[in-house]
């Protein structure tokens, strides 16, 4: 079974599960946002499963450099 990995190469928690991954030889393809984007679909089922708070990172530097409306746009 192959296992997509979604997330951002510099991210340190997905560096982490990369190396797991790779020590466990697991068979991974990733999945680099920032490069490919994430296919609408794919993000329709993550919002109706998860909600939009697990799905965005409001610690990481790019959520605290947006505009203040832009934040409440989201919310």
């Amino acid at each position: 079974m192959t296992i997509t990995l979604y997330g951002i190469a510099n991210c340190d928690t997905v560096k982490k599960a990369r190396a797991w991954l790779a020590e466990h030889q697991a068979d991974v393809t990733w999945h680099d946002f920032k490069k490919q984007g994430v296919p609408e679909p794919q993000l329709d089922r993550w919002l109706k499963t998860v909600g939009w708070e697990k799905l965005v990172n409001r610690q990481g530097t790019t959520w605290r450099k947006l505009p203040d409306d832009d934040k409440a746009a989201v919310v």
